[in-house]
């Protein structure tokens, strides 16, 4: 997972993309837009999830109240120990009576003047996770080793040694994540460490670790259209620099962003007075993600 930074607001900017000469390079970010041989891209404002007046929205959260003023619907936010406002990312709603509900609760309804007019309370959905737990690799003959107690200090050593030509190590589950939460029965569960190779041949690479690296071990070509740790670092480097400016507005509903091959920034809703305070749409390296967001269904 990427590395996630809670902020109390921030600014999207155009970000451009240099190609390398050579094709095993995978495209960086640049600080400087219109650099000689740079392509600028970006995603047009109608194709951004902007929730407008009357448009159904859904999202799931939890419920905030104090008397005397309307709930609020509360965006899953970090909240700093300091905070006096519990839900300070949210919105308030009406149309329903808020005592009794679950937590985390699922509503739907109409957005009109800065509130959700609830309709309908939904099942919960199932805790999405981001975490990639496969092994793009057959099992070697004889299966895969139970458990995992081999030492990754060398691997890891090798592989950061090498931020160019390597994405981040991860953990494989060929079997499934283990259910049990015994400490016998989890080590006895295969574990893969997985080496996706964004520049080189994966096969010259697989002779380079095992010399390195007793465990299981699984080393296939990155998948297209991801970055590798140094291009990672570059873009983290490029978009949470320009974000800076630009915290010290609260207006935005901005309360985390979350750095890997993309900037994803959280916020509570994107409405269009928002959207219009964009000087230019968000390039391909940042992708938003409003809690409350507009719905056909």
């Amino acid at each position: 997972m990427g590395a996630r930074t809670r902020f109390s607001a921030a600014a999207l900017v155009v970000v451009t993309l240099t190609s390398c000469a050579t094709a095993d390079h995978r495209p960086r970010a640049q600080t400087t837009p219109g650099d000689p041989g740079s392509l600028s891209m970006s995603v047009a404002l109608g194709d951004l999830p902007v929730l407008h007046e009357g448009d159904q929205a859904v999202a799931t959260g939890t419920i905030h109240t104090e008397p005397g003023r309307p709930p609020r619907f509360c965006a899953p936010a970090p909240v700093l120990g300091t905070d006096t406002n519990p839900c300070r990312f949210g919105v308030p709603i009406t149309g329903i009576d808020p005592d009794g509900l679950p937590t985390p609760v699922t509503l739907r309804g109409t957005w009109r003047g800065d509130t959700l007019e609830v309709s309908t309370q939904e099942p919960t959905p199932p805790t999405a996770t981001d975490t990639d737990i496969s092994v793009p690799c057959p099992a070697p003959t004889g299966g895969w080793k139970p458990g995992n107690d081999a030492d990754t200090k060398r691997l890891h050593e090798y592989v950061h040694g090498h931020p160019e030509d390597f994405r981040p190590l991860r953990v494989g589950w060929p079997n499934g994540f283990p259910t049990t939460t015994t400490t016998e029965a989890v080590t006895r569960v295969p574990q893969v460490m997985v080496v996706e190779v964004a520049h080189g041949d994966p096969a010259d690479v697989r002779k380079a670790l095992e010399p390195l690296y007793q465990g299981n071990l699984c080393v296939t070509p990155a998948p297209a259209d991801t970055l590798s740790i140094a291009d990672q670092q570059h873009v983290r480097d490029v978009t949470e620099k320009a974000i800076e400016p630009f915290m010290a507005d609260p207006t935005t509903g901005i309360y985390a962003t979350t750095t890997a091959d993309k900037l994803t920034v959280d916020l509570v809703v994107l409405t269009p007075a928002l959207a219009a305070r964009l000087t230019t749409p968000p390039p391909p390296l940042i992708t938003l993600h409003p809690w409350l967001h507009p719905t056909t269904t």
